[in-house]
């Protein structure tokens, strides 16, 4: 496989001769320095004659040819042959007929045609005499008629008729007015509709944008209303918080208030004491100077 992929083509060009007969057609290609074995014929569907061959020259060197022919229409396909000799492929073309002459067709004498029958002719027969006309009968006698008594008539009183028997006046059925054509309206009258259906068509649009704009006010009042009932209650929140932040500020300074007094008297104790240390007195509160007297 390596080898085959490492090898370089040089092309060569055969020469190609056609030669034909009566029979079949021959292609001659010259092919100097090839094998019968280097060589391939092969015939497509497209009716293509393709012939190739490759052999080996120094190397990876290597000789090859490609030659396509386009086939007769009168080619036998399944009938050609090739031949390899003396460094030339001869290949044969046979045809499908071959134009040879055919012998003489031996004459075929007529056969004699036999008379055909004539049609029967209708055969017409003779007029006959009409019949003699027979004797008109005799017309019967007519008597006069006989006189008979003349009946009196019936006076006696008619009898009612029964209500059933009596026959319904008819009613004549009213007359059917007939559909009174459909007049065609003037351009006016379809104007004038056309513009009170656009009329009526706006104002209802209007009246919807009106109701959507009274929704949205209604709600809006109902939102401010909520925050307005939110709002005291916030408020009450804020001034309990600063009722106990007020309430603690006061504590605070109370106790500070507190412990500055404690803190004052403990101080004035405490100076009180060390002054009445320092300077002594009896239990009058007066001050002795016997001290005094002793000290000089």
């Amino acid at each position: 496989m390596d080898r085959a992929i490492n090898r370089t083509y040089e092309e060569y060009t055969p020469v190609v001769e056609w030669s034909h007969s009566a029979d079949a057609s021959f292609v001659k290609i010259i092919v100097p320095g090839f094998k019968r074995e280097e060589i391939r014929v092969l015939v497509d569907n497209h009716r293509h004659l393709r012939t190739r061959g490759e052999r080996p020259l120094e190397g990876n060197k290597w000789s090859r040819f490609q030659k396509d022919l386009q086939l007769p229409s009168d080619c036998n396909v399944d009938g050609i042959r090739a031949k390899f000799e003396n460094e030339a492929l001869t290949i044969t073309l046979p045809k499908k007929h071959p134009s040879h002459k055919a012998p003489p067709a031996t004459p075929v004498m007529p056969t004699p045609a036999t008379p055909k029958p004539e049609p029967r002719r209708p055969t017409t027969a003779a007029p006959q005499k009409p019949p003699p006309a027979l004797p008109e009968p005799a017309k019967p006698t007519v008597l006069p008629p006989v006189p008979t008594k003349k009946s009196f008539p019936d006076r006696r009183p008619s009898l009612p008729r029964k209500p059933s028997d009596i026959p319904a006046p008819a009613i004549p059925a009213p007359p059917v007015p007939a559909p009174a054509a459909a007049t065609p309206k003037p351009a006016e009258d379809w104007l004038k509709e056309e513009a009170k259906k656009v009329q009526a068509a706006a104002a209802a649009e209007e009246e919807e944008k009106r109701m959507e704009r009274e929704a949205r006010g209604k709600m809006e009042e109902d939102r401010k209303m909520v925050e307005e009932m939110k709002k005291p209650k916030v408020a009450e929140g804020m001034m309990g918080d600063m009722d106990m932040a007020q309430q603690r500020r006061r504590r605070g300074l109370l106790v500070n208030v507190a412990v500055a007094v404690v803190v004052l008297v403990g101080i004035t104790v405490y100076v009180w004491r060390n002054l009445s240390a320092a300077v002594g007195g009896d239990g009058n509160g007066a001050v002795g100077s016997g001290s005094y007297g002793d000290e000089m």
